[in-house]
C-alpha cells in the first residue's frame, strides 16, 4: 500500500511511532501531539495497569527516559482495521552499553478526531527480563515511576 491509499489511522501510528525510530525524541511534545487528551497507555499487558491520560503517559516516558539509556525500534508489519491499528516491532533498548532486542506487537485505537486514544503494548517480560539480566524485583524498579 503506497501512502497516498493508508489508512489514515494506519497513517496517524506510523507517524507517532516513528517520533522513537532511531533514538528517544530530545522532548515527548510530538509524540504526544498524536495522543488524545485522555488516552491510555498500557506499557506491558497485563502485568502493568494503564496509566491515563497525556501528562501521565509523559511523566511515564520520561521516567524511562531516565531508566533506559537509549531505545530505537524495527518496524515490522502494520495492519488497520478501522479503528484499531496492530504493529509487530523489534524494539531495542540500551542498558549497561549493550543493545537488547525486544519483540513486541502494540495495538492502537484511533478517535474519531484522528488521535490516538488506546495504545497497548504485548510483549514477553520473563523474555525481556532473562535478555536485561534482570530480577522480577529489578525489572519492576524499571517500569515503575
Amino acid at each position: 500500500m503506497t501512502d497516498n491509499n493508508m489508512h489514515p489511522n494506519e497513517r496517524v501510528v506510523r507517524d507517532f511511532i516513528a517520533e522513537f525510530e532511531h533514538s528517544w525524541p530530545t522532548t515527548f511534545d510530538r509524540a504526544l501531539s498524536f495522543l488524545a487528551e485522555d488516552a491510555s497507555y498500557q506499557m506491558v499487558v497485563p502485568t502493568i495497569a494503564p496509566v491515563k491520560g497525556k501528562a501521565a503517559i509523559r511523566e511515564a516516558l520520561e521516567a524511562m527516559k531516565i531508566k533506559v539509556a537509549d531505545q530505537k525500534h524495527d518496524m515490522i508489519a502494520v495492519a488497520c482495521a478501522g479503528d484499531v491499528v496492530f504493529t509487530e516491532r523489534l524494539d531495542y533498548s540500551l542498558r549497561k552499553d549493550e543493545w537488547v532486542p525486544i519483540p513486541l506487537v502494540a495495538v492502537f485505537r484511533v478517535n474519531s478526531a484522528g488521535k490516538i486514544a488506546d495504545w497497548k503494548e504485548y510483549l514477553d517480560l520473563f523474555h525481556n527480563m532473562r535478555q536485561h539480566g534482570l530480577s522480577f524485583e529489578d525489572m519492576e524498579k524499571t517500569l515503575s515511576q
